[in-house]
C-alpha cells in the first residue's frame, strides 16, 4: 500500500527537478484554497478543478537593475520582457509534461495584465506565492524573498497533482524601509497596507510615455529590494 507522503514528497521532487533543469531559482507549492484574492477571466470553479498551484520564479540580474537610476529604461524594458517570455516559457513545458503524466495542467501567463488601474492579472503570482510560504508582501507591495528580496519574476502552473503544500511565513520586512525612499510616486509608506496602488500606477503611466516604453515598468524599489544573494 502507497504511503500518501512519501508519494507527494516523491511528486515534490519531481516537480522541483524538473523547474530546476528548466532554470527556476524559486519553486513552492500552494493549497489554491488559500488564495483568496480575484480571478478574471478563468472560468466558474478553477481552485476547485486545480487544488495546487506550483509558484516559480527567476532572478532578474542585479547588473542590469543597477542601471536603474531615475526610472526605467530601455534597456530594462528588453530584460523584463525577456524573464517574462523565459517564464512563460517554463510554464507552457511543466503544464504539457504535468499532462503528459495524466495530470490537469493550467499554465498561467508571467505578466498579462487585464485591469491596468488596479494592478490586476487573471491571478496574482505574488500572493499565490505568499500561500505557498515563498514570502511576503513588502511595503513595496511586491512579493519579498528571504534571500533574494524583490529580485524575482514569478509564474503560476494550477494543477490536480498531489503535492505538500507551503503555508505563508510568520514574516515580514522589519526594520527595512530601502524601498521607502527612492519611490519615485511616493507610494511605498511605513506600513505594507498602506500602499498607494493609485499613485504608483500614475508614475508607470508618466514613465511608459514620457520614456517610449509602450509598457508600465519601474524597477526602482526592485533594485532597492535586491536581497543578499
Amino acid at each position: 500500500m502507497s504511503d500518501p507522503l512519501q508519494e507527494n514528497a516523491q511528486h515534490a521532487h519531481h516537480i522541483r527537478k524538473a523547474l530546476g533543469d528548466m532554470g527556476a531559482d524559486v519553486v513552492g507549492f500552494a493549497d489554491t484554497a488559500r488564495y483568496d484574492r480575484e480571478i478574471i477571466g478563468l472560468g466558474e470553479g478553477v481552485l476547485e478543478k486545480y487544488p495546487i498551484a506550483i509558484s516559480f520564479g527567476l532572478l532578474v540580474s542585479r547588473g542590469v537593475l543597477e542601471t536603474l537610476i531615475d526610472g526605467p529604461t530601455l534597456f530594462y524594458l528588453h530584460h523584463y520582457r525577456q524573464v517574462n517570455y523565459r517564464l512563460d516559457m517554463i510554464a507552457y513545458l511543466l503544464a504539457r509534461q504535468l499532462e503528459a503524466e495524466g495530470h490537469r495542467a493550467c499554465p498561467l501567463a508571467a505578466s498579462q495584465m487585464v485591469d491596468w488601474e488596479r494592478q490586476l492579472a487573471h491571478m496574482s503570482h505574488k500572493h499565490m506565492g505568499v500561500a505557498a510560504g515563498i514570502g511576503w508582501i513588502g511595503r513595496n507591495n511586491l512579493l519579498v524573498h528571504p534571500q533574494f528580496g524583490a529580485r524575482v519574476r514569478y509564474n503560476t502552473v494550477l494543477t490536480d497533482m498531489e503535492l505538500p503544500a507551503g503555508a505563508p511565513l510568520e514574516r515580514d520586512c522589519g526594520d527595512c524601509v530601502a524601498c521607502v525612499s527612492v519611490c519615485p510616486a511616493g507610494s511605498i509608506r511605513e506600513k505594507a497596507e498602506a500602499f498607494d496602488h493609485r499613485g504608483c500606477f500614475e508614475i508607470l503611466q508618466l514613465f511608459k510615455n514620457k520614456r517610449n516604453l509602450g509598457h508600465h515598468l519601474c524597477g526602482l524599489c526592485v533594485r532597492a529590494c535586491g536581497g543578499n544573494a
